[in-house]
């Protein structure tokens, strides 16, 4: 068995030799300790202000649902002064609502006086004006319905006697 070194290469394909200039000069290993540094510096700044950005965004957004939120109360409140005026309103109405004095004041203010019998005028409202309903068969069979068909018909011809 032949032991072969492992730093030995043969052949145009040698190795490199690991030669780090930063471990022998203290210069030079000061000065790329301190690049590393500021890297973790600027790193560590940076965060910290992409955490503030966010947290005023955080803080902006509250502020603007909290501006809403008072804004949403007033409106109810208002709202609530609106339908409280709304409810004294018509119980004025309802209060002042009484047919005498809207007598009174017709007849006092508006010069306005009851009909006499000469000015009453009747109209006889025609039976095409009348409201038909659709007929709708409910379970009920065709004996029961010509029945009410002919009570109807009698009490037609019963309120054309009487106009």
């Amino acid at each position: 068995m032949i032991k072969t070194d492992k730093n030995y290469i043969q052949g145009t394909a040698v190795r490199k030799l690991e030669y780090d200039v930063y471990k022998e000069n203290k210069v030079l290993r000061q000065k790329k300790e301190q690049r590393a540094n500021n890297k973790v510096k600027v790193k560590v700044v940076f965060a910290f202000m992409v955490l503030f950005a966010l947290s005023g965004l955080v803080m902006y957004r509250y502020a603007l649902i909290t501006d809403l939120n008072y804004k949403i109360n007033s409106k109810m409140i208002e709202l609530n002064e609106i339908k409280n005026e709304n409810t004294r309103l018509g119980v004025k109405i309802e209060r002042e609502l009484d047919l005498q004095k809207i007598q009174k004041f017709a007849e006092e203010n508006l010069g306005m006086q009851k009909p006499d019998k000469s000015q009453c005028v009747f109209v006889k409202v025609p039976r095409s004006d009348f409201t038909t309903a659709a007929s709708n068969n409910n379970g009920m069979d065709k004996n029961s319905n010509n029945i009410f068909k002919a009570i109807l018909s009698k009490v037609d011809k019963f309120t054309e006697l009487l106009y």
